[in-house]
């Protein structure tokens, strides 16, 4: 009979061998895992660009059963279903997809709401709370800001709109988008002081931007500002070389009001002319400036024709009636 004692050793031994052999047996199931998990990923890949949606679905389940916390598949296997018109077991995946890595996989998950629920309130929330994980999760993602931008601003929240704005330009530097988004915000509020200094500033950065001295230009003759603090914009715009002829327009309409360098004006007014040659109200402008100079005869011309194009009743058919009856006194 076998001693006791040998009999011990030789099981200490087999279990000293098996704490050995584990590890190794480990790494090479995980590796086949990891093997097999590349070969359904790749046949159902190929199975998808065959058309074989079914069957890439499929594998693709196989997928998920090797790897469930793989997002890109989870994500993929929403989409087949989505496109399979299985929107139940879309939304389950997707949502689980985003909800595993919400910095990457937040877009799919975003439109996908967007799709199923439209302008439902509910779902627009839904839609805000899925961004703002998103933004924590990859606060470097510019285009997450940007689209809680479209979310924040319809429902009025400014504060988070702004922050959203500034963290934009803190990752890009300056963008003008965010400077116009600003005007328009501050606009909105009637906040003018703001409102000119967003388009103002921006353009301490980059001041050959023509859209935003349309804009700032825009604004300002809105409201009436004295050609002291508008020259100097519209200066810039003319050495531009701009193109947009309500530009010059304004610009000339301006000299002329204020009856100074009505000669640069007219050169103005025609530059606007050269863009729009039918427009009334630059007709208008031409003529009233001729009129300024003692052009009698082609101020007379050209009333009539800003007469003849403007809308018979409209406001501006109104205001060039005045000038043809002042023009036609003299």
């Amino acid at each position: 009979m076998k001693s006791t004692h040998s009999i011990y050793r030789r099981i200490a031994l087999l279990v000293v061998l098996c704490m050995g052999l584990s590890p190794i047996l480990a790494q090479q199931t995980e590796r086949e895992r990891e093997q097999q998990f590349t070969y359904y990923w790749h046949a159902a890949r190929q199975a998808k660009e065959a058309g074989q949606y079914d069957r890439a679905l499929m594998l693709l389940l196989q997928c998920e059963q090797l790897n469930p916390k793989d997002a890109i598949t989870l994500e993929t296997i929403g989409l087949l279903y989505y496109g399979t018109n299985r929107k139940i077991q879309a939304i389950n995946y997707i949502t689980r997809a985003f909800y595993l890595d919400p910095g990457e996989r937040w877009q799919t998950y975003y439109q996908l709401l967007d799709l199923i629920g439209g302008d439902d309130p509910d779902t627009q929330k839904q839609q805000l709370d899925a961004l703002e994980i998103a933004a924590k999760a990859n606060p470097d993602n510019v285009e997450i800001w940007e689209a809680l931008v479209t979310i924040y601003a319809p429902r009025g929240d400014w504060n988070n709109t702004f922050h959203a704005l500034d963290r934009i330009e803190t990752l890009q530097g300056a963008q003008a988008r965010c400077a116009q988004a600003r005007h328009r915000i501050y606009r909105y509020l009637k906040d003018d002081k703001k409102a000119q200094a967003a388009l103002e500033d921006y353009l301490k950065v980059d001041p050959g931007n023509t859209d935003i001295l349309e804009q700032l230009l825009d604004f300002l003759f809105d409201k009436d500002a004295p050609l002291k603090k508008v020259r100097p914009f519209f200066e810039r715009y003319v050495a531009l070389g701009g193109k947009d002829a309500a530009m010059y327009n304004n610009y000339a309409w301006l000299l002329a009001t204020n009856k100074t360098e009505l000669d640069y004006a007219e050169t103005l007014a025609l530059r606007a002319l050269n863009y729009d040659a039918y427009d009334a109200n630059y007709i208008d402008t031409y003529a009233w400036i001729l009129h300024l100079q003692g052009k009698r005869d082609q101020a007379r011309y050209f009333i009539r024709q800003a007469l003849q194009q403007a809308t018979p009743g409209s406001a501006l058919s109104q205001e060039i009636q005045k000038h043809y009856n002042i023009i036609y006194k003299k």
